[in-house]
């Protein structure tokens, strides 16, 4: 049951050209039937006939269909209506010309979950054997007559067994004989289901409708039963009743039987020789008469009666009517979701399409894998741009806390080493440490030193040693793998012979301590986070300021006093020495010896000293090392010290300046893709254009608007697969081998597992969201309207 509610639709509503084609209109129709819709052109006949069945929407008022009620058009709602309770037959048949008989009415089946192929060719069989097109199953329907093509049309319609058929004038192509056979064919179809068609016929209203609806100006003028006429019999051509021809001649001898007809006198013998050989029938024929000649066999067009053609004034319609239900077989009615259009047949498609391409659409083609070509190099920039590892940007240990000295004092500071999460607190920055070359390399520029940020060894896990051993000694040290790297690929290591990681632990190391050069000694490599040194604590005091410190050499001191804030070596005949801030008084002498500083003084008096020279001012910054950078940051909160992590600082800062700096390879990106991006637009479009009697086929017949935009997606991946991909992935190739060769390349362009198939991502991202956008313009229209217009 259809019932129309209070409908108004308009076209150009609001403007001077403004037609109600639906004005108020009142309906209700009955479960089976043929209702025909009648009037002049313009009447708003097909209009209506759209709304009816979801082609086209409303302005305003409701639809009830079965025990759905519709009052806004809604796509999804309609799509699944139409789907599986509507059939229609259109005026320019809408078949999918390439396909054959049987498979344009297949795909409607396809369409509601029907797979099943004995339930596929139970239906099809008995409906085209109804519409007497049975030997046209395997016909193609472009090389199909108008009339033929108005049966396959009826057959796909009915297929499915919907409740409704909807007609739009569906003999405004044929003539009068092929009207008359379509009209028999619909009003036998009547008897089991409802059918609204519309004609501007009214002389096969009044043949064939049970009521007829007249419309004038978008309003229903009359609406009234109707009791059909009948119509008058016609014979096929392609149907040949023996009895109506004479019979010219029977032979049989027990193996051949031979009889002939013929509507015409034979004026002449007509010589057959039939010859079997390797199981084929061969038949030939001599004769001057008749020039043409028809092999009948069982797909042939032509069907045979052994009775005579009952030509009647009126005829007399089949009561019992069109009854697909009696061969349904409802358990194979699976009912699966499945996309109508199958990704094999869009791949097929596009290969086709790509293949037959002019030479400017194949020149596009090589463009899509030379645009792909510098997406990768593009991509391969911005991931160096964005390249986060810590040892490329950090300024101090990841695991460092900064804050303003303000009016802190060295005490105020100190105090806060009895937080538990605070380790200790950072006197120095860096440490430079020189290594021993041969004489030859000692020269000026030569890369024969390195100053690297400085954590003290008590806080490096053993467990992150990736070579060697923890620091053991004063004089020993550990670096992070990052700079064990930076030094293993200087010039002057490549020089000497020093080639591995291995070999960096077998060379000499000195610093410059209080006028004499201290022995270090590299005894491990350490895989961490932080590109710095380890070393003790004094140690690292010491070679940062230069200043011998008492903890380093007191096993070595000899004759030194129990107070060791300041020595001097017996040399030394001052009382007071000079060491950063001023004058400080000596404490006591040891033993002058070669290797030793001609000063020193104690760690304590050394951090303090480093205080009070360097924390100065109020905005000068104090770093922590922190083994829970949050819950210091926390604890110093609630003390009044605003502090952050310098790690955080430092990464913000060096993205703020790599994207400052990377404006151009970002711009450059941006203009790759969007030139990717246009062209998938119109190699899309120009497909859409190309098969947009296709699309709004299956739109018109209920194909949801996910399965139109699978098969395009389809087409889309596989060109790119076939052209961007190839040359992402050749360049990526490239730059990866060139990456292995040259460390320093590096610094421009970084490929990485991540940034590849983020590369990859983004091309087919792109020529999706590019190409579907042509596809989406055309799918927000209805089905009439893509129906009506073949553009977008």
């Amino acid at each position: 049951m259809i019932r129309l509610r209070n409908l108004h639709k308009y076209f150009n509503k609001n403007k001077q050209n403004e037609i109600h084609v639906i004005n108020d209109t009142n309906l209700l129709l009955p479960d089976k039937g043929l209702v025909m819709l009648v009037g002049p052109s313009g009447s708003g006949k097909t209009t209506l006939l759209n709304v009816l069945g979801g082609l086209d929407k409303v302005t305003s008022g409701a639809i009830e269909f079965d025990n759905t009620i519709i009052e806004k058009y809604n796509t999804k709602t309609w799509d699944l209506i139409r789907n599986k309770e509507v059939g229609y037959i259109f005026q320019n048949y809408n078949l999918l010309k390439n396909l054959t008989v049987y498979e344009n009415i297949e795909l409607t089946l396809n369409m509601i979950g029907i797979y099943d192929k004995d339930e596929i060719d139970r239906r099809i069989d008995y409906i085209l054997d109804s519409m007497g097109m049975i030997n046209y199953r395997k016909r193609r329907a472009s090389q199909l007559s108008g009339g033929q093509q108005q049966r396959v049309a009826i057959a796909r319609a009915l297929a499915k067994n919907p409740s409704v058929i909807i007609a739009d004038e569906p003999t405004g192509n044929l003539d009068s004989k092929n009207t008359q056979d379509i009209m028999r064919i619909i009003k036998s179809i009547s008897f089991n289901k409802l059918v609204v068609l519309v004609t501007h016929e009214k002389e096969l209203a009044s043949q064939y409708a049970d009521r007829i609806i007249e419309l004038k100006d978008g309003v229903i003028v009359k609406d009234e039963d109707h009791s059909a006429t009948g119509a008058s019999s016609i014979l096929h051509d392609t149907d040949i009743y023996l009895q109506d021809l004479e019979k010219t001649s029977n032979f049989e001898d027990g193996i051949l039987s031979v009889e002939s007809y013929s509507d015409e006198p034979l004026n002449e013998n007509i010589n057959i020789r039939l010859i079997a050989k390797n199981k084929t029938l061969y038949i030939d024929v001599e004769t001057k008469q008749f020039k043409k000649m028809n092999l009948i066999g069982k797909d042939s067009e032509v069907r045979i009666f052994n009775d005579s053609f009952k030509k009647e004034e009126k005829e007399v319609f089949d009561t019992e009517g069109f009854d697909l239900a009696t061969v349904i077989n409802v358990s194979k009615e699976e009912h699966i979701k499945h996309s109508v259009i199958s990704v094999k047949e869009s791949v097929k498609f596009a290969f086709r399409r790509m293949r037959s391409s002019s030479r400017i659409g194949k020149l596009f083609y090589v463009g899509f894998a030379l645009g792909a070509v510098l997406i990768a190099l593009a991509v391969g920039m911005l991931s160096g741009i964005y390249r986060t590892e810590p040892e490329t940007f950090v300024n101090y240990p990841v695991e460092t806390i900064q804050f303003y000295k303000e009016d802190n004092t060295y005490n105020d500071i100190l105090a806060l080493e009895n937080i538990d999460s605070v380790e200790y607190i950072n006197y120095i920055d860096t440490a430079e440490i020189k290594i021993d070359l041969p004489t030859v390399f000692q020269t000026v520029g030569s890369n024969q030193t390195f100053t690297q940020q400085v954590v003290y060894s008590d806080y490096l896990d053993a467990s992150d040693i990736i070579l060697g051993r923890p620091v053991a000694d004063m004089n020993e040290f550990v670096v992070n793998e990052y700079v064990a790297n930076q030094i293993l690929n200087s010039s002057n290591m490549n020089y000497i012979g020093i080639t591995s990681l291995d070999d960096l632990l077998s060379i000499g190391y000195h610093a410059n301590v209080g006028g004499i050069e201290y022995e270090m000694k590299l005894v491990g490599i350490a895989d961490t986070n932080n590109p710095v040194i380890y070393m003790k604590e004094a140690t690292a005091l010491m070679v940062g300021t230069g200043i011998g410190v008492v903890d380093v050499f007191e096993s070595e001191l000899v004759g030194a006093p129990e107070v060791k804030d300041i020595l001097v070596d017996s040399n030394f005949t001052d009382t007071e020495i000079f060491i950063a801030s001023g004058l400080f008084p000596v404490n006591g002498t040891y033993e002058a010896k070669e290797d030793l500083p001609y000063f020193m003084v104690s760690l304590n008096v050394l951090k303090q000293e480093i205080f009070n020279t360097t924390k100065t001012l109020d905005r000068s910054t104090i770093t922590l090392f922190s083994s829970d950078l949050k819950e210091s940051i926390d604890e110093l909160d609630v003390l009044g010290i605003e502090a952050s992590s310098t790690y955080a600082t430092d990464l913000q800062e060096y993205k703020d300046e790599r994207i400052e700096d990377s404006l151009p390879t970002i711009t450059f990106t941006l203009v790759v893709l969007a030139a990717s991006a246009i062209s998938y637009f119109f190699i899309i479009r120009s497909s859409l254009l190309s098969r947009i009697y296709e699309i709004s086929v299956y739109r018109a017949l209920g194909v949801p608007k996910g399965d139109i935009r699978k098969m395009f997606v389809t087409e889309i991946v596989f060109i790119t697969t076939i052209t961007s991909l190839i040359g992402y992935i050749a360049m990526t190739i490239i730059l990866w081998r060139i990456q292995i060769l040259a460390e320093n390349f590096l610094a421009l362009i970084y490929i990485s597992p991540l940034s590849v198939v983020a590369g990859i991502v983004l091309i087919y991202l792109v020529n999706i969201v590019s190409g579907l956008i042509p596809v989406s313009n055309l799918l927000r229209r209805t089905p009439a309207e893509i129906l009506s217009k073949y553009d977008f």
